[in-house]
């Protein structure tokens, strides 16, 4: 019960990571629609401007429109103040709708906003049919948001790119236009594909990644800690060689009569004893490094006197928990060192080694401090 409520607690917490992600990536959208609409503004009325007041032929210079023709005051409400009312006001309305609208109606909003201004623009320029193509902008934006919302969109981008080539048809019929929206379309049709596969490529080449660091926690988090007792490790241990400074003690614990625990009462119970040891001292504040077998290292950052008082009071407890739990006497000897600046954790190790074996070679069950 307890491993599926953690995995329902880690999957809810990626739920709401990949969300927050998503509505991020939505929030540069508007903020990328509202600086398009303002370049859009700002290329309409400059085309206008060099049209209306250079003396460029058009004909000749721009081989855009046969004759020499002049802007007046219908282009500025077709070209300009139409098509850029509406993109604003849309852009507004929808954007004080997405900020209080929930995830679902977010995306929504988004997609809406965008295929409303590459209607807009589409519809805006009569006889260039393969301005359509604006329609390829929110089927690739939509692509993040999700494979049925990107379906969505693809579709509904379809449906209005046929919808605008056959109202070109009408007014102009002619095989060149019908050409051009076959043409369109495929361009339409291609752009979701590609899109569709950069994004797939995209999100394997980040499963990779992502399954690269969860191998590489799992290899660093079983190179530091021990399995069986939950310690740390002697890798770990030795990690710590370069900011040994920065800690007062160090201790050198070492099981007392440990072979003849497992010899009397099984290995089982002996692996019992080590854990119940690392949980006592773990329970006390003590970070504890597994040395090898039955000796264990604590880095302390209290004074060697005031940390030999508080090993001797782990150890009573220690001694109490063995008795009530195994109903047997284990007890542990121990050597601790005042660290000094001169000293690396090789030297350290040295003396609260030999300090223990002094504690057992003494009767045991004893912490000697130097």
């Amino acid at each position: 019960m307890k491993s599926t409520d953690n995995k329902l607690e880690e999957l809810s917490a990626s739920t709401v990571i990949v969300t927050n992600n998503i509505i991020g990536y939505m929030n540069k959208i508007c903020k990328g629609l509202m600086f398009s609409l303002i370049y859009v503004l700002f290329s309409e009325i400059l085309m206008f401007c060099i049209i209306r007041f250079s003396s460029i032929d058009i004909e000749n210079d721009l081989l855009f429109l046969p004759g020499r023709w002049i802007p007046d005051l219908s282009y500025i409400i077709r070209h300009i103040i139409n098509p850029n009312a509406i993109c604003w006001t849309s852009y507004i309305i929808f954007r004080i709708f997405y900020k209080k609208a929930s995830f679902f109606w977010k995306k929504v909003s988004v997609c809406s906003i965008y295929m409303i201004c590459a209607t807009v623009y589409a519809f805006e320029h009569w006889g260039f049919i393969f301005l359509s193509v604006i329609y390829t902008i929110p089927v690739v934006l939509s692509c993040p948001l999700g494979k049925k919302t990107h379906i969505q969109v693809f579709i509904a981008c379809v449906i209005m790119q046929i919808l605008y080539c056959i109202v070109q048809y009408y007014n102009k019929p002619s095989i060149y236009n019908i050409l051009v929206a076959l043409l369109c379309l495929a361009i339409l049709v291609a752009v979701y594909f590609i899109t569709l596969c950069v994004y797939n490529s995209l999100m394997t080449a980040l499963s990779d990644v992502k399954n690269y660091e969860k191998l590489n926690t799992e290899l660093k988090v079983r190179l530091y800690h021990d399995n069986l007792t939950g310690a740390y490790s002697k890798s770990a241990l030795m990690n710590e060689n370069e900011s040994i400074s920065s800690y007062v003690s160090i201790g050198f614990i070492d099981l007392d009569n440990f072979k003849d625990i497992n010899d009397t009462y099984g290995h089982d119970i002996g692996d019992e004893i080590l854990k119940l040891l690392v949980s006592t001292l773990q329970g006390n504040g003590e970070t504890v490094y597994r040395f090898g077998g039955d000796e264990f290292i604590i880095l302390s950052h209290m004074d060697k006197t005031t940390f030999t008082s508080k090993l001797s009071s782990i150890k009573s407890e220690f001694i109490s928990k063995c008795e009530r739990n195994f109903h047997m006497t284990a007890t542990f000897s121990a050597g601790v060192v005042q660290i000094k600046a001169e000293m690396n954790l090789a030297k350290l190790l040295k003396e609260s080694d030999k300090l223990m074996y002094t504690a057992k070679k003494s009767g045991k069950n004893k912490v000697e401090v130097k």
